[in-house]
Formats: structure tokens, C-alpha cells, sequence
């Protein structure tokens, strides 16, 4: 029969997905609310940064085509 220290590497693996499991149990999830939230500060910040970076290109597409 095969003992525990026959397969260190499968006992190593098995220890780690325990070890992630309790730490997925020790988690504290944000509430729906506060994801909703969230995610919705993250795509106006992006859509205005966008805007931004848009708005100086275009400036600078017509400085460049008065200069050349």
C-alpha cells in the first residue's frame, strides 16, 4: 500500500487548496450595493479620462495640422 510520504508533491497540493479554502472563508465580500457603486465610479473615471485623452489628441491634431 501507498503511504502519505509517497507522494509529497500530491500532499503539498491537497495542504494549499485547504489553506485557500479557509482563506476564501475568512473573506469579507464587499455588499451588492457597494460593488454596484464601485464599478459604476470605475466606468464614469474611465469614460472621463477617455473624454480627456480625446479632447487633448484632438487639440493637439489641430495645433499639428495649423503648424505643418
Amino acid at each position: 500500500m501507498h503511504r502519505k510520504k509517497d507522494f509529497p508533491m500530491l500532499n503539498k497540493i491537497k495542504k494549499y487548496f485547504q489553506e485557500v479554502l479557509t482563506e476564501i472563508k475568512n473573506t469579507t465580500w464587499p455588499s451588492k450595493l457597494s460593488t454596484k457603486n464601485m464599478t459604476l465610479l470605475v466606468i464614469a473615471v474611465a469614460t472621463l479620462l477617455a473624454l480627456y485623452l480625446g479632447g487633448i489628441d484632438l487639440l493637439l491634431q489641430k495645433i499639428m495640422g495649423i503648424l505643418i
